[in-house]
């Protein structure tokens, strides 16, 4: 019903013609392993709803949970991530290839930065299992960790990038898979590399969009998948908290309009196949 092109979803967003899809992450089912094949299935999946204008940025479902004993056959996620990245991002077609100046970080070439009629879209790799500190169970866990500390370098780095463009748009969505915002998240204590279980890896996330927001005095709306509340609020000045549809709970695409007449609702949301939701205020 929801894939392909006989799917409601399928239909709806291409009634709706956007500038542009987003997809946030765990585009396959955590309990389904992640084959050559099942990766190369769901990507041609994604790619045929919106041919070469989807943003897509990587979920745990999509790598770091491949290595659960529970599925039929279970893989190093290190290896997986790798087979991803060349998949997604590098194997033709590629999901980007009709939005023109798109670009890519260097260091992390699923970082993408995209500047549509001054509202800019970036993506950033985040994703959950603490962002991949928590539940290590085939690669080995120094390399793992050196990963995450790589990645979270790389995703800072490209918050600075788009400060330094901020001249270039008036609005931005950064979107990305893991719910930070999450309360058993807030409520969790600081990662210690050594016990690799679930613990808060993003409050310097938290933070950096806070101070972003201030600086450069423009609308950010952080939008995010993986938990199943499909809410928005305002989170601070110039910031604002979308967990949008898609994942478990609501099987839905979220429509994002920039509002450039409106700095007090500068993004107006609505579900496409529940267009009442979001629920407005965060309480997952």
């Amino acid at each position: 019903m929801m894939q392909g092109p006989g799917g409601i979803l399928y239909s709806l967003i291409n009634e709706t013609n956007p500038t542009v899809v987003m997809h946030l992450g765990d585009f396959k089912s955590g309990g389904k392993s992640c084959t050559d094949d099942l990766l190369k299935e769901h990507k041609a999946l994604l790619a045929q709803i919106y041919p070469g204008k989807i943003i897509y940025t990587p979920g745990d479902n999509d790598w770091t949970d491949c290595d659960r004993s529970s599925l039929l056959y279970s893989f190093n996620e290190l290896e997986r991530l790798d087979f991803l990245i060349e998949l997604m991002f590098k194997t033709p077609p590629l999901l980007t290839k009709n939005l023109p100046s798109i670009i890519s970080q260097e260091t992390q070439i699923e970082n993408k930065l995209w500047i549509n009629d001054r509202l800019a879209i970036s993506t950033l790799h985040i994703v959950g299992t603490s962002n991949g500190r928590a539940n290590i169970d085939k690669s080995k866990q120094e390399n793992a960790i050196k990963k995450v500390d790589e990645r979270d370098k790389n995703n800072l780095t490209w918050l600075k990038n788009i400060e330094e463009k901020a001249k270039d748009f008036d609005a931005i969505i950064i979107g990305f898979q893991a719910d930070i915002y999450q309360q058993s998240v807030l409520e969790s204590g600081s990662c210690d590399n050594s016990s690799l279980t679930a613990c808060d890896a993003f409050a310097v996330y938290r933070q950096a969009f806070k101070d972003l927001a201030k600086r450069i005095n423009k609308p950010i709306l952080i939008s995010h998948g993986d938990t199943g509340e499909f809410c928005f609020e305002k989170l601070d000045s110039n910031l604002w908290h979308l967990n949008a549809a898609g994942d478990f709970q609501y099987l839905d695409a979220t429509q994002v309009i920039f509002n450039k007449e409106s700095p007090d609702r500068p993004f107006i949301i609505n579900g496409l196949i529940n267009p009442d939701l979001p629920t407005i205020g965060c309480s997952n």
